[in-house]
C-alpha cells in the first residue's frame, strides 16, 4: 500500500469519527439549548454509525422522554444498558419513568439490580419503600425507607414516605376490627298455646 493511500484512508477514518462525535455534540448542545426536536436528530444520526457510543441513546432517551415520547424513551434506555449493564445512573432514569408512570412492577426488577450493583444508594432503598407501599406491604415498605434513611438522614423524600406509608398502610393493619354485632332478640309477650292468642293481662 503506498503512503498516499495510507494517508487517505487515514484521512478518511478520522473524518469519519468527526462526524460522529459532532453529531452526538451537537445532539447534547441542543439538549443544553432546549431544542430537543434537533438534539433527538442529532443523536439518531449518531445511532445510525457503526458502532455507536451508548451516550447516543441516552442522548436519544433524554430526547424523547422531553417530547414526551415515553416508550420510546424507555426503549432507549432499555438499549444503553444492554451495552453498559453496571451504569446505576441511566438505570435511575429508567426507574424514575416507570415509577412516575405508576409502573412500579417493571419499576422493581430494576431497583432490585440497582441495589446489588450500588447497596449504599439511598434512592434504590427509596423507591423499594414506594414500591412496597403502593402494593399494601407494611413491614417491607417501613424497613426500606428505614435504610434509605439511615445512609441519608436529611432524605426528605423517605422521611415523608415513612410516615405516609405508618399512617396509611401499617394504621390500617394494626386497626382492630369490629366485633360482629349480635342479632337482636324481640321477645313477644303473647302466648301462642294450641288455642286462641291470649294477650298480657289475660292470663
Amino acid at each position: 500500500m503506498t503512503i498516499n493511500r495510507r494517508l487517505a484512508l487515514a484521512l478518511s477514518g478520522s473524518l469519519f469519527l468527526a462526524s460522529c462525535a459532532s453529531n452526538l455534540q451537537m445532539g447534547l448542545d441542543a439538549g443544553r439549548a432546549g431544542n430537543y426536536q434537533a438534539m433527538l436528530t442529532y443523536c439518531k444520526a449518531a445511532s445510525e454509525e457503526p458502532n455507536p457510543s451508548p451516550e447516543v441513546f441516552e442522548c436519544i432517551g433524554d430526547a424523547h422522554l422531553r417530547l414526551g415520547h415515553r416508550k420510546e424513551a424507555e426503549q432507549a434506555y432499555l438499549t444503553y444498558l444492554d451495552l453498559v449493564p453496571n451504569d446505576t445512573r441511566v438505570r435511575k432514569k429508567l426507574i424514575q419513568l416507570y415509577m412516575s408512570d405508576g409502573r412500579h412492577q417493571a419499576a422493581q426488577p430494576q431497583v432490585e439490580t440497582l441495589l446489588q450493583l450500588d447497596p449504599g444508594d439511598p434512592e434504590g432503598y427509596y423507591w423499594m419503600g414506594e414500591i412496597h407501599r403502593l402494593n399494601g406491604i407494611c413491614k417491607a415498605s417501613v424497613e426500606a425507607y428505614k435504610k434509605a434513611l439511615s445512609i441519608r438522614p436529611d432524605y426528605f423524600a423517605a422521611k415523608a414516605g415513612l410516615e405516609k406509608v405508618e399512617k396509611e398502610v401499617c394504621g390500617r393493619e394494626t386497626k382492630p376490627k369490629p366485633k360482629p354485632k349480635k342479632p337482636r332478640v324481640i321477645k313477644e309477650k303473647t302466648f301462642r298455646g294450641g288455642g286462641a292468642v291470649i294477650k298480657e293481662g289475660q292470663w
